[in-house]
This record gives C-alpha cells, sequence and structure tokens, in this order.
C-alpha cells in the first residue's frame, strides 16, 4: 500500500488511498503507515477517498493517533465522507480528532495552533 504524502511547512498530509479501512486491509494500512508516521509530527489525513469505515478501521486510526502522540505531534483529518463522519461522531472520535471540510481549514488549524502564532 502506497500513501500520496505532501508536505506544506511541517505538516504532512497523507492521503489515504483506499475506499475502504475495515477488517479486510487494516493490518496491511498499519504495516504501511508506520513508517511513514516515524517522519512526522503534524499530520493530517486526506479521507475524500474512503467511504467506509469498520470497528477495525476505527482502532487503526487510533492506532495512528497513539504513535503520533507519542512522538509529541497532533493528527486531524479533513474530506471525510458524511457516512464517515457520522461513524466517527458516534463513537466519538471527533472529539479527540478534528474533522475539517478542506485541506485548507486542516492547514490553518495545525498554522493557529504554532507557538508563536
Amino acid at each position: 500500500m502506497k500513501f500520496n504524502t505532501e508536505t506544506i511547512d511541517d505538516i504532512t498530509v497523507i492521503e489515504l488511498p483506499m475506499d475502504a479501512l475495515d477488517a479486510g486491509n487494516v493490518m496491511t494500512f498499519k504495516a504501511a503507515i508506520a513508517p511513514v508516521l516515524d517522519k512526522c509530527d503534524l499530520v493530517s489525513f486526506n479521507m475524500s477517498r474512503v467511504n467506509f469505515v469498520d470497528s477495525s478501521g476505527i482502532g487503526a486510526i487510533l492506532s495512528c493517533l497513539r504513535k503520533i502522540h507519542n512522538q509529541g505531534g497532533s493528527l486531524n483529518m479533513f474530506g471525510v465522507k458524511e457516512q464517515v463522519v457520522q461513524l466517527l461522531k458516534l463513537v466519538r472520535i471527533d472529539r479527540i480528532i478534528e474533522i475539517y471540510s478542506t485541506k485548507k481549514e486542516a492547514i490553518a488549524a495545525f498554522q493557529n495552533e504554532a507557538p508563536g502564532s
């Protein structure tokens, strides 16, 4: 599994390349994303291609969040489809991971958090 990444200032935007993040691909996802996250402190997931997430996918997202937090970083996401947003709200992930409509908003959120901003 390959990820398209883009770096804007110190923020890494990672496009999740799958239609679904579920039990069928979560192990491959976690193995592939780990080395990408090793190099990142501020991460924004582009979720625009993801149409479905199950409990395994939620666990994988939380695993990414934990890894980034342990490195002293932060994670947000944007482009999340409405059905996925509803699930994330149902399990209250939206309380620990900020969800934005656009990449511009997600990047601006990190830039506004920066010390001295």
